[in-house]
C-alpha cells in the first residue's frame, strides 16, 4: 500500500513539473516574466491558505513567493487552469504588477489546451 501511493505521488510530482515547464515556455511566448515555482500544494475544502499566508487569486487558487496552491479537483483541464493561474499572478508579481484577477483568468484559460496537448505528445513519444 505504502509502495502504491509513493508511486502515485512521484507520477503527480512529474506530472506538475512538466506542466510547470509547459506554463513557463507559455509565459515567454508572451513576453511575461517567468517565476520560481517551488511547491505547487493541493488543498481541500478544510485546508485552504490563509489569506495572511498566501495572496487569493480565486477561490480555487492561492500564490506565495515561489508557491502555488490550488483546490484538488480529479478534472485535469481544471488542475492546469488552476495552476496556470496562480503561474501567470506569480509572473505578473515578479514584473512588479499586480495580479488582475480577470487577466489571470483569461491568460490560465488560454493556455488549457496548449499545454495538455503537449503533455500527451510528450507522454506519447511523438
Amino acid at each position: 500500500m505504502g509502495s502504491a501511493r509513493l508511486k502515485s505521488e512521484k507520477t503527480l510530482t512529474e506530472w506538475v513539473r512538466k506542466v510547470l515547464e509547459e506554463l513557463e515556455a507559455q509565459a515567454a511566448k508572451r513576453g511575461l516574466s517567468t517565476p520560481a515555482v517551488y511547491v505547487v500544494a493541493l488543498f481541500d475544502e478544510g485546508s485552504a491558505p490563509s489569506e495572511r499566508s498566501a495572496l487569493k487569486v480565486s477561490d480555487d487558487v492561492f500564490v506565495a513567493e515561489g508557491f502555488i496552491a490550488v483546490r484538488s479537483t480529479e478534472v485535469l483541464p481544471l488542475l492546469v487552469e488552476r495552476v496556470a493561474a496562480g503561474y501567470f499572478a506569480l509572473s505578473f508579481i515578479a514584473s512588479g504588477e499586480t495580479p488582475d484577477p480577470d487577466r489571470v483568468r483569461r491568460l490560465a484559460r488560454e493556455v488549457v489546451v496548449p499545454v495538455l496537448a503537449r503533455l500527451a505528445l510528450s507522454s506519447s513519444g511523438a
